[in-house]
């Protein structure tokens, strides 16, 4: 789960999509840099900049700098490229991580997905694969979290108990927390390596239940 989710990967579409559609409307109608050589339609405007700043909204948060920056300028197809060069920053901030709570609430939108899939299978009397899936969630969530702390980890070879390890030194959670996380680490690494007289569907249906809620406590 480490490549971009199909949450965050819609977000930055939608920001390509206004971007390009913004480079066009520049090219178009003749922007020289200080001004246009014929304004932007004042529909095609509208829509542009209605559409750029729910997604700013959506993304940034009324109270960034970037919302407050695009509904700070004045309307009129006349401001479509300060409208645009703010869009473009925000885009920026996104994608080079600095909106970090932001993209974190964007992909615990993916862990949900997840772990419904896991609560599924438990229906089913797949506990097993059950067990793999909410530990695969656990873990990219540990990892999200030590991007909001900042605790260092080599992404290619850090697991549970590394990642578990981090947090805890970096006082993220207490050392309940990380005894359970230990716990289901053991339960996850016996349903992957087929240990499976070391899976219980109680325990599994107890680890489903906890990694729900830890992911909504510290992701939401």
């Amino acid at each position: 789960m480490a490549s971009p989710t199909p949450t965050d990967e819609k977000v930055k579409l939608k920001f390509e999509a206004l971007l390009s559609e913004g480079r066009q409307f520049l090219r178009q109608y003749g922007w020289d840099g200080h001004e246009f050589y014929q304004n932007v339609p004042d529909n095609e405007y509208a829509r542009w900049r209605t559409q750029a700043t729910n997604l700013i909204q959506r993304v940034c948060g009324r109270a960034s700098t970037h919302y407050q920056d695009i509904r700070g300028i004045n309307t009129g197809s006349y401001t479509f490229a300060e409208c645009f060069g703010v869009l473009e920053a925000a885009y920026k901030d996104y994608t080079d991580g600095f909106l970090v709570e932001i993209r974190l609430l964007v992909r615990a939108e993916l862990l949900d997905d997840f772990l419904a899939q896991a609560e599924a299978l438990l229906k089913q009397g797949y506990y097993v694969p059950a067990a793999s899936v909410a530990g695969a969630v656990l873990e990219d969530t540990l990892r999200k979290l030590c991007d909001k702390n900042s605790v260092a980890y080599d992404p290619a070879k850090s697991n549970l108990n590394a990642l578990n390890a981090g947090l805890a030194r970096a006082g993220a959670y207490d050392m309940l927390v990380h005894k359970r996380i230990t716990a289901e680490a053991d339960l996850r690494n016996s349903a992957d390596h087929g240990q499976f007289a070391n899976v219980k569907k109680g325990d599994v249906e107890d680890m489903v239940s906890w990694v729900r809620r830890f992911v909504e406590d510290h992701l939401s």
